[in-house]
């Protein structure tokens, strides 16, 4: 009973308690955001295409044939992996300046961006959560209003810079239309698992947005 006699008395000191259970999770939620963000940096599979050669016949290598017809693959902003179907081996190859779409170098560039600043605002979501737990007689108000600022600015901050890097992807060539005929070749492009991730840590990002907003 003393106990929570004396939480609760700490707690009317504190003008920011309200606050401990939504930050935290805001923390968590940013934490993730950053995580998620890196496997999309690092994912070989921003789309995955299959392409159709209606003329092309089966080869022979090492005794087995194997079937030329069907190609499939995918595309990474840093990476084009390739491969054909009934065949194991898979070839990849990394973009070089001259090489990589010209869309991708901009879109890594806002991706880098999200991600530095993604990493950025764990820390004073971290603190702003540890310093509300510690305000007792409302010792860090200063503290923690500037640090929620922070949180602000910088979530705002992500947050425009990932939409325009998915807004900027949605209008590439390899998501939109998606498929093409090239004389007797059909190729077709879907979406992959880096995408997945921006497009999840957009999201995130946005909510985590909507969070911040609500707690200043």
């Amino acid at each position: 009973m003393n106990w929570r006699r004396e939480a609760a008395m700490i707690s009317r000191m504190n003008e920011y308690s309200h606050l401990k259970w939504p930050l935290t999770f805001a923390s968590v939620l940013t934490t993730l955001l950053a995580f998620i963000l890196l496997l999309s940096f690092r994912s070989d599979s921003w789309f995955t295409y299959e392409l159709i050669h209606t003329d092309n016949s089966s080869t022979i290598s090492n005794t087995a044939t194997y079937s030329r017809m069907v190609e499939y693959g995918s595309i990474g902003l840093w990476r084009i992996c390739n491969g054909h179907y009934n065949d194991p081996n898979v070839k990849c190859d990394v973009w070089t300046k001259e090489t990589r779409p010209h869309s991708f170098n901009v879109i890594i560039a806002l991706i880098s961006c999200a991600l530095f600043l993604s990493n950025l605002t764990v820390f004073p979501s971290w603190g702003t959560s540890i310093l509300i737990l510690y305000n007792s007689n409302n010792r860090y108000i200063r503290h923690i209003v500037g640090f929620i600022w922070i949180l602000l600015l910088l979530t705002l901050s992500c947050t425009i810079v990932l939409m325009v890097a998915i807004l900027l992807t949605a209008l590439t060539q390899f998501y939109s239309p998606g498929i093409f005929i090239i004389d007797t070749d059909h190729l077709r492009f879907r979406s992959g698992q880096g995408l997945f991730y921006a497009g999840f840590g957009k999201l995130s990002a946005c909510f985590f947005l909507l969070i911040n907003t609500f707690i200043h």
